[in-house]
């Protein structure tokens, strides 16, 4: 069987070619080791109708795709289909499962049947032992890779590595995952109800350092952003790998959770030895009454000071903010302004809450009509449910702009726009 596997272009990006699908990788990976012939074409920055270049080659097409690159995704299937209607298509990646997490529990939505075009609709890892229901028609789910040592590390020889782009401190630097799922229950984040992403599973520090040491003897890497929801969420595990880690003459960014580095302070000077010149924090407000709706489990005061901590001990410290939580008033944002006042954050990010499949804001909200346009509510979070098929929605792309379409009582959507280009323009002065 001839597979390919398809990354979709992601064009409300500033750049589509900074982050490679590592995702996809792993899956490529994974189906050669078992004897198939796996091609992976990745779209990202071209124009979809290149895919009829390839719509008589392969038995297989298979698509992984975000929610923002649904309309994407689907533009590509339907050109395949013009060219070639017996094509067997398969659906998987985060879409995917969190859509069929919603079916699984009976729960309608306007998103479930648009997905069933494609022959399979794949919902999990297709890296475990049952990765053949990814063959199957209908809905499928792959199980949970429990220990991840067991898994190859990603071929990037499948995809141009060297044509995405970005910098640490200047330098070239790629992207690394060494653990899978979060244990937390922000409320905006997707998954807190599914396995893979909120089972913690983690990579020994000597498979780390082993994966490291490829992008760096055959691509030439010294410098890595890490794609792992927090770094420091396993105390004991992060102090093994910094000692390992320090071993190395490799620079590293990072997300670290703000309680954690408070509850360890002994932590950021673990980190600083391993090579993280770059930590990053989820703060989400600056109101202590916001992080409790959004049940994000940390204070504000929690937040500064491992800004603080942080910064003293030299590290380039960078917060990520959220303007428009569900119940937000205009005095919760004035907040987020002041704390980012206090805190000083080397550098700064704020984006419009959007709420995807899967998070449970999306999951959990019921129908409204209080405030004409909006039909669905979720503790105070007003907003709708586009058909991601043809509709966009996506919380920042080119020149900051938003398809995020949602309001809470005290903000209506164009102050909630306004409100985070405000505070934006203080990252600028």
């Amino acid at each position: 069987m001839k597979i390919a596997l398809i990354n979709p272009p992601s064009p409300f990006l500033t750049n589509e070619r900074v982050m490679p699908n590592i995702g996809i990788v792993r899956v490529a990976t994974q189906l050669k080791q078992k004897g198939f012939n796996v091609d992976i074409h990745d779209f990202a920055g071209r124009k979809p109708e290149e895919i009829r270049k390839i719509s008589r080659e392969y038995s297989l097409y298979g698509f992984s795709s975000t929610t923002p690159q649904m309309p994407q995704t689907m533009k590509l299937f339907n050109l395949l289909k013009q060219d070639n209607p017996n094509a067997r298509t398969v659906l998987g990646g985060p879409h995917a499962s969190a859509i069929s997490q919603l079916r699984q529990k009976g729960k309608k939505d306007i998103n479930i049947d648009s997905l069933n075009v494609f022959d399979t609709i794949f919902s999990g890892e297709a890296e475990g032992v049952n990765f053949y229901n990814m063959f199957l028609p209908g809905w499928q789910v792959g199980d949970l890779v429990k220990n991840l040592d067991e898994l190859p590390i990603p071929d990037r020889s499948l995809i141009d590595l060297k044509s995405y782009s970005f910098k640490l401190n200047g330098q070239d630097a790629t992207t690394i995952q060494t653990q899978r799922g979060c244990p937390f229950k922000c409320e905006f984040c997707c998954g807190r109800d599914m396995d893979m992403y909120n089972k913690m599973r983690q990579h020994s520090p000597e498979r780390v350092v082993k994966e490291l040491d490829q992008l760096h003897d055959e691509y030439g890497y010294s410098n890595f952003m890490w794609y792992d929801d927090e770094v420091n969420v396993n105390t004991a595990r992060l102090e093994e790998l910094c000692n390992v880690l320090s071993t190395r003459p490799y620079n590293h960014r990072g997300f670290v959770r703000s309680d954690l580095i408070t509850k360890h302070p002994e932590s950021v000077d673990w980190l600083k030895k391993a090579g993280f010149v770059k930590l990053c924090t989820g703060v989400e407000s600056g109101s202590d009454r916001i992080l409790k709706v959004i049940k994000k489990g940390v204070t504000t005061e929690q937040n500064y000071e491992a800004a603080r901590l942080i910064t003293e001990a030299g590290i380039h410290y960078e917060a990520f903010m959220i303007v428009g939580h569900p119940s937000e008033t205009i005095e919760d944002v004035r907040k987020t302004a002041e704390w980012l006042k206090r805190a000083n954050p080397d550098d700064f990010d704020i984006n419009i809450l959007t709420a995807y499949p899967g998070c449970t804001i999306y999951n959990n909200a019921v129908e409204s009509d209080k405030h004409k346009g909006y039909n669905w509510e979720h503790k105070g979070l007003y907003f709708n449910k586009p058909d991601y098929s043809k509709d966009a929605s996506f919380y920042k792309g080119i020149n900051a702009q938003s398809a995020s379409f949602t309001r809470t009582d005290g903000l209506t959507e164009k102050q909630i726009h306004k409100l985070r280009d405000e505070i934006q323009s203080l990252n600028e002065n």
